[in-house]
């Protein structure tokens, strides 16, 4: 009787300091991001887009510039052609990891500020089959952080220095 105890004192102190397994099929632990489709929509005298798929930024300008005539502004001419820009996977990994340790998936899909005059900010995140959408009518105002983050750094990885340009109005 007394070896039948020892056994089970033993056993239950083994299983007790062995380490749980890790479910490794929990979304935020998956570090393969090639799924990834970020988009980023800007409004107000921008109306322009990036999109992030896997690791290649793309910089679609607004609709009615294609056609302009750009030598009659040479000194913006980035701002009215389609580019493309391929990014480092460790960049594009550590900009995903801050977008889901910020909870993208909890925050609301709108975000609308009590005054006028806004510039509407719309970011779309597709990973792993999952997608979520958020419109803020205002990229400064009522504005998630993350929202703000996620279209400054798109802006900065693409590297044409495309920034928002306040006009007096």
């Amino acid at each position: 009787m007394q070896k039948l105890i020892v056994l089970f004192l033993l056993f239950t102190s083994i299983v007790a300091c062995q380490k749980p397994k890790v479910n490794d099929s929990n979304e935020n632990n998956n570090t393969d991001f090639s799924t990834l489709e970020l988009k980023v929509e800007r409004g107000a005298f921008h109306y322009d887009t990036f999109v992030l798929k896997d690791s290649t930024i793309t910089f679609y300008p607004q609709k009615e510039m294609d056609s302009l005539e750009l030598s009659d502004s040479v000194e913006y001419q980035d701002y009215y052609t389609t580019s493309e820009k391929a990014i480092s996977k460790a960049d594009r990994d550590t900009l995903v990891q801050k977008i889901i340790a910020a909870d993208i998936w909890d925050l609301k899909e709108e975000y609308t500020p009590n005054e006028s005059c806004t510039s509407m900010l719309t970011v779309t995140f597709s990973l792993n089959g999952k997608t979520k959408k958020i419109v803020s009518e205002d990229f400064d105002r009522g504005c998630p952080e993350i929202i703000k983050y996620i279209e400054s750094e798109l802006v900065r990885l693409h590297g044409k220095k495309l920034k928002r340009i306040f006009l007096p109005g």
